[in-house]
């Protein structure tokens, strides 16, 4: 019974801190709101540089040079330079019917190409777009102006444009959820740490100068050594739209590469992120962690509760699995409570819960994506994050453990 106590003692202080984390993100969005960014009046619009970097993308280039072309943006003041790395397929072909730029090197990586492309650029900003993202047409003519003092980035909301499976669709639902958040984070001294790399405006002279480093997430460790520096980064409602994975392993695999990374800038980094006070090292770092540090304790803590809690014949453990894992067992829960003797883990859970989801729909009606799939896919969402993102934080956990002893 002590081991019992331990664990559900655990589970409630853990629904505590998410409690204060989701309340967080409230405050910080209706700041977000309330804040009025700074904005330029441009006597004439600079010339702004794009770098879309492709290798074996012949089935998506052509559609993201016509959206880079279709910008609302003078012809004149935009360069587009597409760095073919050493496509095997018909990308380099295809980019060449293009009035853009073109060049085409050995295969070395996407950092490798947009340093390359760094380097060609003409423009007082730099724009780097995947070669299967779609931007927004208003992209530009919404982020220019924003570049005043300490702004030294500005980037897309994130969606999803190959959203025709249940996989995709509900990697929808957490990129416009994902978005929200980020908005959120505008809020911030520093504003948002999570740049959308598909779709982002740099100041040239500063990504010239910083540079992508030959890291697997290029673009989150550009974005944490831009903020240690005092540049802040901004998050607009333009959207882009990206391809996502579309079947469970390539997902993990994407996934364990993002969250792995993230564990080897700590330890690249040393803790510096740490050593002034910035809302970087006081709030979004920690936050970024502390999801590691979650995923260890709350996965077997999950299992255990289930294993604890469900009924032992088959019609009622399979009612109960379906209220665990959607919104229902949170409206389930909130009825019982006439019932039911309270306790931390139940009020917390329901809290919890209502905010998680409240936020998730929320932004869907914000960013104008609630439909039918979206609403349905929102209700089973808790699962989504628990099988996929807790999971892949907790392989990323061990890759990263399995190669510092490799070292």
């Amino acid at each position: 019974m002590q081991i019992v106590q331990v664990i559900f003692s655990t589970n409630a202080i853990l629904l505590f801190l998410l409690l204060f984390i989701h309340l967080s993100w409230y405050v910080l969005l209706i700041f977000s709101f309330m804040r009025k960014d700074e904005r330029r009046k441009l006597k004439k619009l600079p010339l702004v540089s794009v770098i879309i970097p492709a290798y074996n993308e012949e089935k998506n280039i052509g559609k993201c040079i016509e959206a880079v072309l279709s910008l609302e943006y003078p012809k004149s003041k935009l360069e587009v330079i597409v760095v073919d790395d050493g496509s095997t397929d018909n990308t380099f072909k295809i980019a060449r019917s293009y009035k853009v730029k073109v060049y085409r090197r050995r295969h070395e990586g996407k950092t490798a190409a947009l340093n390359y492309g760094i380097k060609k650029c003409r423009g007082e900003y730099i724009l780097t777009v995947d070669a299967d993202t779609l931007i927004d047409r208003n992209f530009l003519k919404e982020t220019i102006p924003l570049f005043v003092r300490n702004v030294g980035a500005v980037s897309a909301s994130m969606d999803v444009w190959n959203d025709d499976r249940i996989i995709t669709l509900f990697q929808k639902v957490e990129y416009i959820f994902a978005s929200l958040f980020k908005k959120a984070l505008n809020a911030l001294d520093r504003g948002s740490l999570y740049i959308f790399g598909a779709s982002t405006v740099y100041r040239a002279e500063l990504l010239k100068k910083l540079k992508f480093k030959n890291v697997s997430t290029e673009d989150f460790d550009l974005a944490v050594r831009m903020q240690a520096i005092g540049y802040r980064i901004i998050q607009i409602d333009s959207f882009a739209l990206t391809k996502v994975p579309e079947k469970l392993k390539s997902l993990y695999k994407q996934r364990i590469r993002w969250y792995s990374h993230a564990l080897q800038l700590f330890k690249l980094h040393k803790l510096k992120f740490f050593e002034s006070p910035s809302s970087l090292s006081l709030y979004t770092l920690p936050l970024t962690y502390f999801w590691y540090f979650f995923a260890l304790l709350i996965v077997p803590i999950t299992f255990y509760q289930i294993y604890y809690w469900i009924p032992k014949d088959i019609l009622n453990g399979l009612l109960f699995i379906f209220r665990w894992f959607s919104i229902f067992g949170t409206i389930y829960n909130i009825y019982m409570l006439q019932f039911w003797q309270p306790n931390p883990n139940l009020v917390l859970g329901i809290l919890v819960s209502s905010l998680s989801y409240t936020f998730i729909l929320l932004a869907l009606v914000y960013y104008k994506r609630l439909n039918l799939k979206t609403f349905l896919v929102s209700l089973f969402m808790y699962p989504y994050f628990f099988f996929i993102v807790n999971f892949s934080l907790i392989l990323s956990i061990l890759k990263f453990i399995v190669n510092l002893l490799k070292k």
